[in-house]
């Protein structure tokens, strides 16, 4: 039975990324850039007054003062658009708008607050400004030939907003995982549908298609597979179609539990079966060419630790993005934690901040058919394999849940 570290190693070695697409800028939100952006551009591309006022020359301006001040003429405007056509003469000022280029020959803008009202054609200056004062320089943002974004960069409207800056109408993105959910056993029914004695709602899909979305990888619901052979051979056949597999249930040790059979009738070569981690113990993980097989067990909880564990890493890789685990932080426990065997636990926590350190305490009940613990829960307290014990005060590491709330 392997570890987590080894598992997740072999799944991270299968893991090959995907290639890339060109899409519009606008439906590139949430996607992973494929390549590094270099600017071929200085943003500003030209000198431009961060205020509304004149652009001036400071040295038409040394020792004004308010009992002493200096007036020029207004040689015209520039704005936002439209700039002035010529260069700033000597012993004048130009009007400017916020954004407007800076024209030539001016090194200063001072604002309309800092000077008396026109008059004549003219205005009144009481102080000479800074070098600079009030203009956003060439290239000041961003310069020509700058790393703006590397590759694997997940695009948000900011990183949008800078490629629309630099010209860029499109984006090159790596090609979403697809990825096919498969449900098995008898016992699980789709939501909205009457349940007979026995039965439970198919929970785990929903939650995992989720995951998976939140990911940046698409998902594909299949039917339920029920638990007879000939059903699920026929539903992972469909499912082989796509990048990604997730096969629910039917991978333990029980009579029905034919899924590993099932792949393997089905070309899947089965690198691993079983992880040494609580919950999540009956992980089976498979490919076949580049495609990559998963069969998580089927209660809830295990459903969505094995997920976060050891899919997302890789559905991350595959979309060649550069974090692929969830970001961790040490927390000092709040209860004690107890396991008596050797494996990896992940307990569903509730991490806060209090006068300058993190502090977690559990969820309650951490039976893996509590799918509440997850919706309760911000964090996974990890306790290593060799750690039998966490008294009140220690710390211990934990890991964040993807947009987990801060309680």
């Amino acid at each position: 039975m392997l570890n987590a570290g080894e598992a997740l190693r072999q799944i991270l070695d299968a893991s090959l990324r995907l290639n890339a697409e060109v899409v519009p800028l606008g439906r590139s939100f949430g996607r992973t850039l494929a390549s590094d952006v270099v600017s071929d551009r200085d943003i500003p591309p030209f000198a431009n007054s961060s205020m509304d006022g004149y652009a001036v020359r400071r040295s038409d301006l040394e020792g004004a003062t308010a009992g002493k001040p200096i007036r020029l003429p207004l040689q015209g405007e520039s704005r936002a658009g439209k700039p002035f056509s010529r260069s700033l003469g000597p012993q004048s000022a130009i009007r400017v708008m916020t954004g407007a280029k800076v024209p030539d020959g001016a090194d200063a803008v001072v604002p309309v607050e800092h000077t008396g009202p026109e008059s004549d054609g003219s205005v009144t200056f009481q102080s000479c400004p800074p070098a600079s004062a009030n203009i956003r320089l060439v290239g000041e943002d961003i310069k020509k030939g700058e790393l703006v974004m590397p590759r694997g960069k997940v695009i948000t409207p900011s990183h949008a907003a800078v490629l629309a800056s630099l010209g860029r109408a499109s984006a090159r993105v790596t090609k979403p995982p697809r990825v096919a959910i498969v449900p098995t056993g008898d016992e699980v029914v789709a939501p909205g549908r009457k349940l007979r004695e026995g039965q439970i709602y198919n929970s785990s899909s929903i939650a995992l298609a989720g995951m998976v979305t939140e990911c940046g990888a698409q998902p594909r619901l299949l039917g339920i597979a029920g638990d007879t052979k000939t059903r699920v051979k026929e539903a992972i056949r469909g499912a082989l179609k796509d990048d990604v597999v997730l096969v629910t249930g039917g991978v333990s040790v029980g009579r029905y539990d034919i899924v590993r059979d099932v792949l393997a009738d089905l070309g899947v070569k089965i690198r691993f079966w079983q992880v040494n981690i609580k919950p999540g113990k009956p992980l089976v993980f498979g490919t076949k060419g580049k495609k990559l097989v998963f069969g998580l067990p089927g209660n809830p909880v295990s459903t969505g630790v094995t997920f976060l564990q050891f899919v997302r890493p890789a559905l991350q890789k595959m979309l060649g993005r550069k974090d692929l685990r969830l970001s961790r932080l040490t927390a000092v426990a709040d209860e004690p934690l107890r396991k008596t065997d050797g494996k990896r636990h992940f307990i569903r926590g509730i991490v806060r901040q209090e006068e300058g350190s993190f502090r977690v305490r559990t969820t309650g009940s951490q039976s893996s058919g509590v799918m509440s613990s997850l919706l309760k829960a911000n964090c996974l307290i990890i306790l290593p394999e060799e750690k039998v014990e966490v008294k009140v005060g220690e710390e211990v590491e934990v890991e964040m849940l993807p947009a987990g709330e801060w309680r």
